[in-house]
């Protein structure tokens, strides 16, 4: 296949472009409205010219290239993700797909790529990605969409994520559909490898990580960004450096290190918490090169059909329609099992210890929970805790300089 020319909506801070653009196709425009996400786009992209709002679908046509064959939509997860509002389509931001498809209505593209998180099936009966799909079949799409996991790349995040991928012509399969690897599953002791989890849950769930962190999220319900916790091998409990974080999604280190007199828009502060928000909602690189592999050198899917979807059913992790039948395809997240770092390995930096008061209430929460923790996971909070309490105690003598007694 010959190199695709992508306008990017919702483009964020380009981790999907980059993953494309390193399998050898080029980005020709971007759409996006975040101030500090387009002073990212501008400082690393610098030669592919910024559309600011997907809504202004007029000034965006005009904008696109005549050569633009595949349009490319990690459109917001806000909505939608489990550590949103889980709004759906009536949040105002997950919504916003539905501007894409008023795009490819006044401007068709032969190739659509979008990018959104697993519970975007599950939500409300999944009929947000019904609606979707559906619309992408009025407009002549065949489809084709699989869950991936991150993890499958060597790098020790578990973020899943779906692919949707709609062309007018060819076989969808052709992109999405090939390997499928099964990982080994193995519980490893919490002295041998790093373990990653969820310091603001701890009472209905964990976000636990054997060897890796969970899904790096860009916020929590309310905005605020939320770094999950590693507990060394060594029991420390530490959150990852920003560098690190962004490694972790396939970045360069200091992808997203601007400081707020390089911003080229108007906006608040590009301070740390909006470095967190930007990175946790990028679209990983290698997960991206992998599919740019795959639109460049296309083969043949060669697999089963599939088994029909009903209109009762719901949505599988991967499915399928051949331009009139929906399939179910059973496909694992895994299409390549790349070497996998180790989490302790992958660090380049040492973190910062959680702090007191972060600690103090993950404790408390788990110890009132019914949860089912790791053996020694509880008993290493606790010592981390207390181990925190006599370095803040030691650091306060020290301010206070020596005690003099009545003596002296």
């Amino acid at each position: 296949m010959p190199q695709f020319d992508i306008t990017a909506i919702f483009g964020g801070i380009g981790g999907l472009e980059l993953g494309l653009e390193k399998a050898g196709h080029r980005t020709s425009l971007f759409c996006e409205a975040d101030p500090d996400a387009v002073t990212v786009l501008r400082q690393r992209f610098p030669k592919v010219p910024v559309a600011l709002d997907v809504r202004h679908t007029d000034e965006l046509v005009e904008r696109i290239s005549r050569k633009s064959n595949l349009l490319t939509a990690g459109f917001p997860c806000t909505d939608l993700s489990q550590a949103g509002t889980t709004r759906g389509f009536s949040g105002g931001r997950s919504s916003l797909i539905r501007e894409t498809i008023d795009l490819l209505r006044r401007r068709p593209f032969p190739n659509v790529l979008i990018e959104n998180v697993p519970n975007w099936r599950h939500l409300h009966g999944g009929e947000y990605l019904r609606e979707v799909l559906g619309a992408l079949e009025d407009l002549g799409y065949r489809w084709a969409y699989r869950t991936i996991d991150a993890r499958a790349f060597g790098l020790p995040q578990r973020r899943l994520r779906i692919f949707l991928y709609a062309t007018l012509k060819g076989d969808p399969r052709d992109v999405l559909f090939h390997g499928d690897v099964t990982p080994e599953q193995r519980t490893i002791p919490l002295d041998e490898a790093a373990h990653g989890f969820y310091w603001t849950e701890g009472t209905r769930g964990l976000g636990w990580g054997e060897d890796c962190v969970p899904t790096l999220k860009g916020g929590s319900a309310i905005g605020i960004p939320a770094p999950p916790a590693i507990l060394m091998p060594t029991m420390a409990i530490v959150t990852p450096d920003l560098v690190d974080v962004e490694r972790l999604q396939g970045l360069s280190a200091g992808w997203t290190d601007f400081e707020e007199r390089d911003s080229l828009v108007g906006g608040g502060r590009f301070n740390k918490r909006r470095r967190w928000m930007l990175v946790g909602n990028a679209v990983n690189v290698e997960v991206s090169g992998w599919i740019g592999k795959r639109l460049f050198d296309r083969k043949t899917f060669s697999g089963e059909p599939g088994e029909v979807l009903s209109a009762e059913d719901s949505w599988p992790a991967a499915a399928w329609f051949d331009g009139k039948v929906r399939r179910r395809v059973h496909l694992g997240t895994w299409p390549v099992n790349r070497k996998l770092k180790s989490l302790a390995g992958f660090l380049s930096k040492p973190g910062v210890p959680l702090s007191i008061r972060a600690t103090a209430g993950f404790y408390k929460r788990i110890n009132a929970s019914r949860l089912s923790f790791k053996p020694g996971f509880v008993d290493a909070v606790g010592k981390h805790l207390r181990r925190m309490e006599r370095l803040t105690g030691s650091e306060e003598t020290k301010a206070k300089g020596p005690i003099l007694t009545k003596a002296a």
